[in-house]
């Protein structure tokens, strides 16, 4: 049979796609342009005061909208400068390195340590009591202990003895030579010098 024969029907069907298109393209709202009921695809801003909000413009009336489009209409020169500068940090407010977020600027300094921190994210330290010193143990001082195997009520005798133990038993000298311990004896010299710098011992 022939194509082009008059007895022939030719069917044509649209592709899924096509459809899917068509579809997308009826449910498109018309164009808000005063007088204009083409097809609106484009969003255009409403401006400032009205952030998130857009008209929908067909795209001959979305180009000659945006050519006239100025954020800043109605704002004086000042006003602009001001409004970029914030917008460097997100309209949100700042201080001055070391004052207080929570007052006007020019309020008093205060300490880390004031932060409103329970779970003890932000400042890591003061986490435990030792009673036999007297003090609350910081971070690095609970880690220095652990280094030395040392419990978190360990005296400062306990310590002064324990480093001297592991220097002896850790060194070179006491295993023929060998720095297969190298690692771990600098730990432990590492481990008293942060104790003794903080004051522990």
């Amino acid at each position: 049979m022939k194509l082009n024969s008059n007895i022939f029907d030719k069917i044509r069907i649209k592709s899924p796609a096509a459809l899917k298109k068509q579809a997308e393209e009826a449910m498109v709202p018309p164009c808000q342009w005063a007088g204009c009921d083409l097809p609106a695809k484009h969003k255009a801003p409403k401006g400032r005061g009205f952030e998130g909000q857009f008209w929908n413009y067909c795209t001959a009336h979305v180009q000659q909208y945006n050519k006239t489009y100025n954020y800043f209409d109605g704002m004086k020169d000042d006003e602009q400068a001001a409004f970029r500068k914030d917008a460097q940090m997100g309209h949100r407010p700042t201080w001055k390195l070391g004052e207080n977020g929570n007052v006007h600027v020019g309020a008093s300094r205060r300490s880390a340590k004031h932060i409103d921190d329970p779970l003890n994210v932000l400042l890591k330290k003061e986490v435990r009591s030792n009673a036999k010193h007297g003090r609350n143990l910081r971070r690095n001082e609970l880690e220095s202990l652990g280094a030395l195997g040392l419990p978190e009520d360990a005296t400062p005798a306990e310590v002064k003895s324990k480093y001297k133990i592991l220097v002896k038993r850790l060194h070179p000298d006491s295993n023929n030579g060998s720095r297969a311990n190298e690692d771990t004896l600098n730990a432990v010299i590492k481990a008293y010098d942060t104790l003794r710098a903080t004051g522990f011992c």
